[in-house]
């Protein structure tokens, strides 16, 4: 009912433009803008190798409010999932993320066999910016990997590599400053941030610093994360017209070894819409053969790194280009160069209008057996989405 009632909306809208100004004067103004994603795909149980399918339907509306220098941002969602998928470990891995940051904003309001309905606060802060410094604080995104792929700097969100919605990323409910300051050679910013939890060691403090040099900005970041202290430095501009990128992290392990991450990478468009991003990640967390026992595996390992892997040595690909100014493909393929594995994953969007879009794609892997991949089911996913 409430994917129909959508779609007879959407296709009775006259204008492209999406999104209501509710309130506005010269000191305030409150904002509403929404969607509707309909996502189903299909997959295997990791423990029993039984297909299942899953029908996924979320509702998403995004308030914004301003007052002066105080402005307060809150995206709510309602979603509806049908279908076995329900039933699986991997919806109880999901739920588990979506659960890890302190104050749960993630309701699950009704629960039964092939059958999922919950509520959620995916973003809920308010901000003050005053000049010169901006301050965020609530359920939010702290964003402080750079890479296109795999971004070991990234401490306080979780990479979502093989995530059929990349863009959904898990918030922190964390208190995060901005302060930009102006040095003889360029702008300078210092960002501390504190991601609650009551115990300490679940929560992530950290700072880093960003200075502008010429077409590059270069950072130095470290902090405590968890129980593990981890230091590290990124870089980011432009070579000519290519855009160039690194990210090293050294994490001093409060279990096991310390170890070092780091990734590298470039990207370069070109005038036909074709877009390379090429890059390497070393994870000096990895063993690089079958661990004994489950218990001694890097991917069960209490580290504070977002990546874990039992390799070491992976190189990244994405392939992306326009078919038409409308129709968009791409393909990002991850080779597991100690495992003899690769993960594909090829993927088209269609803008229909500005205010729908259809996507389709899979995921897949090739290779030998031992990989890093090998064991990874296959999936199979198409969406539609409507922004109101």
């Amino acid at each position: 009912m409430i994917k129909t009632t959508l779609i007879l909306l959407c296709l009775c809208l006259t204008s492209p433009v999406y999104g209501l100004e509710l309130y506005h004067s010269d000191k305030a103004s409150i904002h509403l803008k929404g969607s509707y994603k309909n996502l189903a795909f299909t997959s295997k149980r990791a423990a029993t190798n039984n297909w299942f399918f899953a029908d996924l339907n979320r509702v998403r509306t995004e308030w914004d409010a301003k007052f002066k220098i105080v402005s307060a941002k809150v995206i709510w969602d309602n979603e509806l999932i049908a279908g076995d998928f329900v039933n699986t470990e991997e919806f109880a891995v999901r739920q588990t993320q979506r659960d890890v940051p302190f104050l749960n904003m993630d309701y699950e309001l009704s629960r039964r066999n092939d059958f999922f309905y919950g509520q959620s606060f995916y973003r809920a802060y308010l901000q003050v910016d005053p000049g010169p410094f901006v301050l965020r604080v609530g359920r939010q995104k702290v964003d402080w990997g750079i890479m296109r792929l795999f971004s070991p700097g990234d401490l306080f969100t979780r990479t979502p590599i093989f995530d059929i919605e990349r863009e959904e990323r898990v918030g922190n409910t964390a208190a995060n400053l901005t302060i930009p300051l102006e040095t003889p050679i360029g702008g300078l910013r210092i960002n501390p941030v504190y991601a609650f939890d009551p115990s300490v060691d679940r929560s992530r403090i950290g700072g880093r610093l960003t200075q502008t040099i010429g077409h590059f900005d270069v950072s130095a970041f470290g902090g405590r994360f968890l129980r593990d202290k981890v230091f590290g430095a990124d870089f980011s501009g432009d070579l000519h017209k290519a855009g160039i990128r690194g990210e090293f992290i050294y994490d001093l392990a409060d279990v096991g070894k310390n170890f070092i991450q780091c990734a590298a990478g470039a990207d370069y468009g070109f005038e036909n819409t074709l877009y390379l991003a090429l890059e390497y990640f070393f994870n000096g967390q990895g063993i690089n053969h079958t661990p004994l026992s489950p218990a001694l595996s890097p991917l069960l390992r209490p580290t504070a790194n977002q990546i874990k892997s039992i390799h070491q040595n992976f190189l990244g690909l994405l392939t992306k280009y326009d078919l038409t100014p409308l129709w968009t493909t791409q393909l990002e393929t991850i080779i597991d160069l100690n495992g003899g594995s690769v993960f594909l994953n090829p993927e088209t969007k269609y803008s229909v209008f500005t205010w729908l879009d259809l996507m389709g794609g899979m995921q897949f892997p090739i290779g030998h057996s031992g990989g890093e991949f090998t064991a990874t089911p296959n999936v199979y996913y198409a969406q539609t989405q409507l922004f109101f």
